[in-house]
């Protein structure tokens, strides 16, 4: 049994600020990720074709505190600001340097994150939360906390929480679209033909197609491609090369180069059960009754980055304040 303060669960932007925010105010906590990296949806594949940023494209700033911490990591060279051809927006664009991957791996320096720990189940004893867990080498262990934070996606949370206490069935409303994404590497640069970013329009295949080789300190010709979120929802449970399959015909569609786009060099795919926030919450995280469990994260404001920033901060300052 691993004994803590507060359990938080999932090292994502939102686990990963808050969890900075606990350590500045000397909390005693500990840090459980899933996954074999931090960052969650701030991630990259590598291959020996070229990297692919195959989760979040970039990140803007619009509130104070996250427009510092871009600024931050812009001065550090952590970030570098993207101007694809194509971009259609007049805000900065900011992408990971050399990948998205890097700003979460920056994030959890000098938090002692344990990765590999997917949290199973919560009960209650003596006024305290016993967490089991699973490594991913299949090894199991407890984590016995008097406050649990779940910054994990909603459907995740309302799986761990639901039964422990009735305010977290508010998470049954929140809306998280799924998204099946292509990796794909090319021999040859594809030129003007095919720009840096298009948006598929209502219908298409694709919501996405972006030139990750056209990031700055990327190299290759390699693109990544998001599949609309309906697309994604029907074909959610489709074997890999169906998917694979529709999602290359798809780029060749969208982009007009028809038979002229060559046959990709590399393909790999990843599917994203909960990627993009279609219905939020509507607050900034949901607190159990007495206080002691929590859940944080984008899906609690908007479907943006930024939006886990802003979730976590908010959640902090509450702990912080009992």
């Amino acid at each position: 049994m691993i004994d803590t303060d507060i359990l938080v669960i999932g090292a994502g932007l939102a686990g990963l600020t808050l969890s900075h925010q606990l350590a500045d105010h000397g909390a005693d906590f500990t840090l459980i990720e899933k996954s074999k990296t931090p960052g969650g949806r701030l991630s990259t594949r590598r291959s020996d074709f070229g990297n692919f940023d195959h989760g979040a494209q970039y990140l803007t700033g619009r509130t104070p505190a996250f427009t510092a911490l871009i600024n931050r990591l812009a001065q550090d060279g952590d970030i570098a600001a993207w101007e694809p051809a194509g971009k259609d927006s007049a805000r900065p664009w900011w992408v990971g340097q050399p990948g998205m991957s890097t700003i979460g791996k920056v994030l959890a320096r000098g938090l002692e994150t344990r990765l590999g720990i997917r949290a199973t189940g919560i009960s209650c004893r003596d006024g305290r939360y016993e967490v089991r867990a699973e490594h991913s080498d299949g090894t199991k262990s407890h984590f016995s906390a008097r406050r649990v934070v779940a910054a994990i996606p909603a459907p995740q949370a309302l799986e761990l929480l639901g039964s422990l206490d009735p305010v977290f069935t508010a998470l049954e409303k929140v809306r998280m679209a799924p998204c099946w994404t292509a990796m794909l590497a090319f021999e040859t640069p594809l030129g003007d033909d095919a720009p840096d970013l298009i948006r598929g329009k209502a219908g298409d295949v694709l919501a996405l197609i972006a030139r990750n080789g056209s990031k700055p300190g990327r190299a290759g010709e390699t693109f990544v491609l998001h599949a609309a979120a309906d697309w994604s929802r029907t074909h959610l449970e489709s074997d890999r090369d169906t998917v694979s399959a529709a999602l290359l015909d798809a780029m060749r569609t969208q982009t007009g180069l028809g038979a002229n786009l060559p046959a990709p060099v590399h393909s790999d795919l990843h599917r994203w059960r909960y990627s993009l926030v279609e219905m939020p919450l509507d607050r900034p995280f949901i607190a159990s009754s007495d206080n002691t469990l929590f859940a944080c994260g984008d899906w609690c404001i908007d479907a943006r980055a930024e939006a886990a920033h802003q979730s976590a901060l908010a959640l902090a300052d509450h702990i912080i304040s009992l």
